[in-house]
Order: structure tokens, then sequence, then C-alpha cells
């Protein structure tokens, strides 16, 4: 790559015409957007374009505007992009020569397609690709560069109906994106449609199949040096290593992934900056772009003013749930102390309370809502303690579980009433029934996530049939409720604390 870089810069030192001049530069163009640096290649085309700009040459500037709206997209700076993908068709329509203006537009429309897929217009995105094919469609071209293309929009469509939801229209125009590009080598585009298969064979567990291209992608990343290619196997390849458990590759995978943002990031900032100071010079010049200056620097201010903030705010939102993690940990294992004590308390005096006088009772209450406050609950202290007793009995077993648990089968359990188990729960638990057996529940599954890393692989409908919950959602609302966050987080904090135990 140097060595073709050194070349091309010779070429633009010796050029003696503007043509040959742009021909070199937008070279060396490529040569960086190759090689993953985009600042130089936009540097380079942005020269360019300056040369062109004196010129009748419209081929030249469609395909330089082209270029240039490629790279902005890339770093993800949408508004740039469009305005040289305006520009760039608005050229093309001056192009006389029909099949070079009908191949441009066909670039553009792809180009387009792109676009609007990043800003997650789907629709718009496929409607584009059909327009683009119809350019290709007619014209003559040869079979490499009519697979090329072809191929490229077969894996676009296929891309856009997957996040449509459309995973057999997607997956048809995945394969037919393969066979069209059967012919030529692995590239960019083959990539994509790995990817593409990838994810919807994850979607249906077929596993097996999905690291068959999983394992075609990662041998093609270590020839690549294309950030937005790199971007996009990574972040595949990361959820398929998420599934099969294996953290260590997860953690690889985020790191390099958070590697290339950071790189885009830092590239667009210094595009921004280049342009500002490009920009500031220029306004001694014409007063009207003075007003660009300020608007471009309040808008990067802006833009790092609220990167700050949300920094902030996700790193405070990131110690408290660490945090909170930490206290459902605390009380689980105060909770497991509790229950030793229990057990060996249960065992102490349970024949005792076993053999006294049978629990006082009233009439059984048919309804299982709550009772009125103001009625009097009249008790003695010796009924109370043989209900705690056999609550704590209820909650050292895993009865709690059962399905449609009913107020009325634990009165059984307990051999009293609802209204006296009511008040006994009310008062000694501060809560009623219902959110009482949520709070056991939960509190089982917690003990087995914490202590059993298999509990950790199951689905989150199998959790909450485990425990009775009628839903998996009705189980991730209570979960949440009792312990400040979702399952699955709790469940991928915890696979992140058994790693750091395994590393120190």
């Amino acid at each position: 790559m140097k060595k073709a870089l050194k070349v091309a810069d010779s070429l633009y030192t010796i050029s003696e015409t503007p043509i040959l001049k742009i021909r070199s530069l937008m070279l060396s163009a490529a040569l960086y957007q190759h090689s993953g640096d985009l600042k130089n290649a936009i540097e380079l085309a942005l020269k360019a374009e300056k040369i062109i700009s004196n010129t009748d040459n419209n081929i030249g500037k469609a395909r330089i505007y082209g270029f240039l709206a490629t790279q902005y997209r890339i770093l993800g700076l949408y508004n740039d992009s469009k305005m040289y993908y305006q520009i760039a068709f608005k050229v093309s329509e001056n192009i006389e020569d029909q099949k070079f203006a009908n191949e441009m537009k066909g670039l553009l429309m792809q180009e387009m397609a792109y676009y609007e897929e990043h800003k997650k217009n789907y629709n718009r995105s496929i409607f584009y690709i059909n327009k683009a094919q119809s350019y290709f469609n007619s014209i003559q071209q040869s079979p490499e560069i009519t697979s090329t293309r072809s191929g490229n929009n077969e894996q676009l469509l296929g891309l856009n109906y997957y996040k449509l939801k459309n995973t057999n229209k997607a997956k048809l125009h995945y394969e037919n994106a393969l066979k069209s590009l059967r012919t030529i080598p692995t590239n960019f585009i083959t990539c994509l449609v790995y990817s593409g298969l990838a994810m919807i064979y994850m979607d249906q567990d077929n596993l097996p199949e999905a690291k068959k291209y999983i394992s075609l992608m990662e041998d093609y990343s270590k020839k690549t040096r294309d950030l937005e290619l790199k971007n996009v196997m990574y972040s595949t390849t990361q959820r398929y290593y998420e599934i099969t458990l294996n953290m260590n590759k997860v953690s690889d995978l985020a790191k390099k992934r958070d590697s290339i943002k950071g790189d885009l990031i830092d590239k667009s900032y210094h595009i921004i900056n280049h342009t500002y100071s490009n920009l500031k010079k220029e306004n001694k010049i014409i007063k009207k772009e003075s007003n660009v200056n300020k608007y471009l620097f309040l808008m990067c201010s802006l833009l790092l003013i609220g990167s700050s903030i949300y920094f902030i705010f996700y790193r405070r939102k990131q110690k408290r749930i660490i945090k909170r993690f930490k206290q459902v940990l605390k009380r689980s294992d105060e909770r497991k102390r509790d229950l030793i004590s229990s057990i060996n308390k249960i065992a102490t005096v349970g024949t005792e309370i076993e053999n006294t006088n049978p629990i006082q009772t009233l009439p059984e209450e048919i309804n299982e809502t709550k009772f009125s406050e103001s009625k009097a609950i009249i008790m003695t202290n010796d009924t109370e303690e043989k209900i705690l007793y056999k609550l704590k009995e209820f909650e050292n077993s895993t009865l709690f579980n059962r399905k449609n648990l009913s107020l009325l089968y634990l009165s059984n359990y307990c051999n009293t009433n609802n209204r006296y188990l009511s008040h006994v729960i009310n008062k000694h638990k501060r809560k009623d029934f219902y959110n009482y057996i949520n709070e056991l529940r939960i509190n089982y599954i917690i003990e087995n996530l914490k202590n059993n890393p298999e509990y950790r692989k199951f689905k989150i409908s199998y959790l909450a049939e485990e425990c009775g919950f009628s839903s998996p959602n009705k189980f991730s609302l209570v979960f949440k409720k009792e312990t400040g966050m979702m399952p699955s987080l709790f469940i991928k904090l915890l696979h992140e604390q058994h790693k750091l135990h395994n590393i120190h």
C-alpha cells in the first residue's frame, strides 16, 4: 500500500495537466479509502474537486462528488453526504454519453440506497435500489461488472428486508446475491452477504449454519482494513459469540468495535474542524461564509457539549446499575444466612408447634380480595406465631412456584383462614399476598442464577415458567420492580462478574 501511494504521489508531482493531476489525486484517495484512512481520502478528493470545478469534465465531477458522498456517509456526516449526492446527480444529467450517464446514475442511486438504509428509511432505500438496477439494465457491461452491480443490489435488498423483519424475502435476496457474486473473488459485498445470512440463521437458532458464514467473515476480516465492513463483521460475530456464551470472544470484539467507532468519530471531528478552518480563512474574502462558520462552530460546540452530557449521565447510570446489582447480591447472601438459621429453628421448634392446639380460625372467606382495615382482627399471639412458623416453612420450600397459587391454598397450608393470613402477611411482610409471593419467586430465581451458571443459559420464558409466572413479560416487570433492573441485564452483569473473577 505504501509503495502504491508513493507511485500515485509521484504521478501527481509530474502531472502537467489538470486531468492528470485529478486522476492521480483520486487514485491516492481510493488507496487511502481501502486502507481505512478516510481523513486523507476526503482531503485528496476535496483537492481534486477544486481542480475539476474549473473544467467541463462532468464525468469526472460526478465521480468525485459520488466518492465524497460515500465517505461522508460512512463517517455519519449525512447532510454533507446528501449534498454531494445531489450535486453529483445534477452533474450526471449533463453527461452527453448516455451509457456513462446511466452508469453514473445507477451508482448514485446505490449510494442513496445506502444513505436511506443508514437513516432507517428502509422502504425508501428499496425504491432507490430498484431505480439503480433499472439504470444498469439499460446499458451493456462486462460480466464481472454486471455480477458486482447485481450482487450489490441483491445484498442491499436483503439488508432492507431483514430490517423490515421480512426474513424470507431477505434470505432469498442474499442467496441471489451469492449466485451473482460466485464468479468473482470474495470482496466487500460478499462479506456483507455472509453477515446478513449469519444474522438470519442466528434468528432461526440454526447456529451451525450461522457459524459457517461467521468463519467466512473472520477469514476475510484478516485481509481488509475497511472500517465500515469491519464494523459490520464485528457486530455480527459478536452477536454469535454472545449466543454461544464465548465471553472472551465477545469482550475482544466489543473492544475492536469501540476502537473502530472511536476512529470514525475522531475522523468525523477532524473533517468538521478541517472544514471549519478552511471556511474561516475564506471568511476574509466572502462575508456570507462567515455565517456558515459561526453556524458550523455552534453545531460542533453543541455536539461536543451534548456528547459530554450524555457520557456523564451514562456513567452515572452505569454506577447506579452496578450499585443496585451489588445490593441485590448482598440481600441474596443475607437471605441465604436467614434461610440456614430458619431451617435450624424449624427443626428445633417444629415438633413443639405441631403438637400444640390447632390455630384459632374464623369462618373461611371465599373472596381473596383485601379486607377492610376498619374491621378489627382479634388473634392471640400464639395463633400469630403459628402462622408465622408455617409461612417460614412455606418460604423454605418451593411451593410458591406453583402456577395460579391462591390465598386460599396458602391459608389451607397454614391451617388458618384468609383473613388471619392476610393480616399476618401485611403486618410482618409489609406487603399484600401477591407481592409477597412475587418476591419469593424472584428471590428463588436470583439465587439459582447466582449459584448455578447453567441457569444463565436459559431463556427468559423458561425462567418465568420455572417460578410460576403466567408470561415472560409479567416475570420481567416483577423482576425489575424487585431488583431495579431487567433479568437480561442482571444475567449479563453476573457473566461479567464471573469473567472478572476468572481473570483475577
